[in-house]
């Protein structure tokens, strides 16, 4: 946010005591800088009140919530980055006598004998999650369901900007096609370097649309798309992505994962016994 912005906050007086370095860094917040100023707190109020024996209501905007998912899950800088967190949703962790998640899928029933209670987000748990959400299913899908037609709509402007860019480079190229004519094998390479990146390599929309350019090439050995075929591709991998994205929020105490819960226990159990009679 500029100086001369209408909603600056830099000549409220409710802030005159602030240092020109705190109104600075306030301009916007990433989640290093949200780390810095919530996790002192976090350890010497409310990990001290756990220790006590209390339990702790926190209630806070997305990115402070974020931050200390991260913090409690140990969840690296890239994996934090492919997890959403719905709004207005309670989320309860369980911790151990070391401040550590307790796992729900698995430690919660078999270790504690608690009665899991609550959903864990499928989508989520691949990166070290173990949060459960509370609240109404239908409610939980609906959230999810926005987040997942969101990211399509993202992703669908990342490979517009792909195909757009290689579009302007053959315009500018002597001896290119250009003027709105792609050549499918640089079209799939510029796709194929985007997605080696980790942030797209997961991408649906975009796993699918190399999938079929991949297809022109090789089994319709097509040499040129439009723009407009290229939209024309696009909108309907878009549609045929809709109902198929979206994966099911995981009910702790489904009696059919139980078998499969039990398993996992099982198996933990027998790693920590080989690890202690090395340690030996």
């Amino acid at each position: 946010m500029t100086d001369d912005h209408e909603f600056w906050h830099g000549n409220d007086r409710r802030y005159k005591n602030l240092t020109s370095e705190q109104i600075e860094r306030s301009r916007a917040e990433s989640l290093k800088d949200c780390a810095e100023r919530i996790l002192p707190f976090f350890n010497s109020h409310v990990v001290s009140s756990l220790r006590s024996g209390n339990k702790c209501l926190i209630v806070s905007h997305a990115n402070t919530i974020r931050t200390l998912i991260k913090h409690i899950d140990n969840i690296s800088d890239e994996d934090i980055k492919g997890m959403t967190i719905p709004t207005g949703v309670p989320l309860l962790y369980r911790l151990d006598k070391k401040m550590r998640p307790v796992d729900p899928n698995v430690e919660l029933e078999f270790r504690y004998m608690v009665e899991p209670k609550g959903y864990t987000w499928a989508t989520s748990r691949q990166h070290g999650f173990h949060g459960v959400y509370l609240g109404d299913l239908e409610r939980l899908q609906e959230i999810q369901s926005k987040r997942d037609a969101s990211n399509r709509d993202w992703q669908r402007i990342i490979l517009r900007n792909v195909a757009r860019a290689l579009d302007e480079s053959c315009a500018d190229t002597v001896g290119a096609v250009g003027d709105g004519v792609m050549e499918i094998r640089q079209l799939y390479f510029q796709l194929d370097t985007k997605m080696k990146e980790h942030q797209y390599a997961n991408m649906l929309l975009l796993n699918r649309m190399k999938e079929h350019l991949e297809n022109l090439l090789m089994k319709r050995k097509q040499r040129y798309l439009t723009m407009e075929g290229f939209e024309s591709i696009l909108n309907k991998l878009h549609l045929d992505a809709e109902g198929h994205v979206v994966e099911p929020f995981l009910e702790l105490s489904d009696k059919k994962t139980r078998e499969q819960r039990s398993k996992e226990w099982e198996e933990m159990l027998v790693s920590d016994l080989e690890e202690e009679c090395l340690i030996k």
